[in-house]
């Protein structure tokens, strides 16, 4: 598997069920508290709640664990194409593909509960739509994408605005629309700024600062998955989900120096590691079965 652009080289994925998300272009304005709660996290951030203009730290210098570089929310300027994005639209929507999605769930031979997955597929294709991500960006490394100019976007504002990343966005900027959306749509989720690995055992592999969601599970209380949302599954672009092998909390994280969970995707099984630390070799501890 090749985790920079979430190709599974392995296996063909069978065709699924899920349409395109809906174009939508009515303005409408946004009843959500001016309120933006940031939990801290070495080098990180968890984030519950996400609210229009405020900044959310992601990132700073090497030499410190202080997040310096901000991006500023500006959920206003999205409006317009959000208007029928919403929980009672998606579950209508749900309702109507419901057999096809489990019965195809069911053949991939996964247990994640139907409804979130398809909320996943939606908000994952939404964020995508929003942010202006071309397909190309999901099969290629960021170093061909612009990533020097998207440092630099960055050096010559310390609050840049989420509106003006389109067409440039990484895991930061998507995993933080990608929160919103679920806000929009009732379900409890939170944004994580943290670090990522694809082995956390292999002492020559260096942990990646990597944003993503953690999404509760309807199905099972006190349980929930890793939504990888800016590293789409292959050629399909399906939701990348993972179960984490211990539930994935800010509690869990938030006095921790170093930590890294094994968590496994819901489809195909593949394992990757998300937690908290700096970005050195070998100095990971870890949570999950060897």
């Amino acid at each position: 598997m090749d985790l920079e652009t979430g190709r599974d080289h392995s296996q063909k994925e069978r065709k699924h069920p899920l349409s395109s998300p809906m174009n939508d272009k009515v303005p409408e304005s946004l009843n959500i508290a001016e309120q933006l709660e940031n939990k801290p996290l070495r080098r990180g951030v968890w984030a519950e709640h996400l609210a229009n203009n405020h900044e959310l730290p992601v990132g700073g210098s090497l030499f410190t664990d202080e997040l310096t570089i901000k991006l500023k929310l500006d959920f206003q300027s999205f409006e317009s194409a959000l208007e029928k994005f919403t929980e009672a639209a998606i579950k209508e929507r749900f309702e109507a593909q419901k057999a096809d999605v489990i019965d195809w769930l069911n053949k991939v031979g996964t247990k994640i509960d139907p409804y979130l997955f398809f909320v996943c597929h939606y908000v994952q294709a939404k964020m995508q739509q929003l942010l202006e991500v071309k397909a190309d960006a999901l099969d290629h490394n960021p170093a061909d994408l612009g990533f020097m100019w998207r440092e630099s976007m960055y050096t010559k504002s310390q609050s840049q605005l989420l509106s003006e990343t389109k067409g440039k966005t990484m895991c930061t900027e998507r995993s933080a629309m990608g929160q919103y959306l679920f806000q929009r749509l009732g379900m409890k989720s939170a944004y994580m700024g943290g670090i990522t690995m694809n082995d956390a055992k292999d002492t020559d592999e260096f942990p990646e600062a990597h944003s993503f969601l953690v999404i509760e599970d309807p199905s099972n209380q006190g349980e929930n998955y890793i939504f990888d949302i800016a590293r789409p599954r292959s050629q399909n672009n399906l939701p990348r989900v993972l179960k984490p092998e211990v539930p994935f909390t800010y509690d869990l994280l938030k006095d921790r120096k170093e930590l890294l969970v094994k968590a496994k995707e819901v489809l195909r099984g593949g394992e990757l590691y998300f937690g908290v630390g700096d970005t050195a070799a070998g100095r990971q501890t870890t949570l999950g079965a060897a």
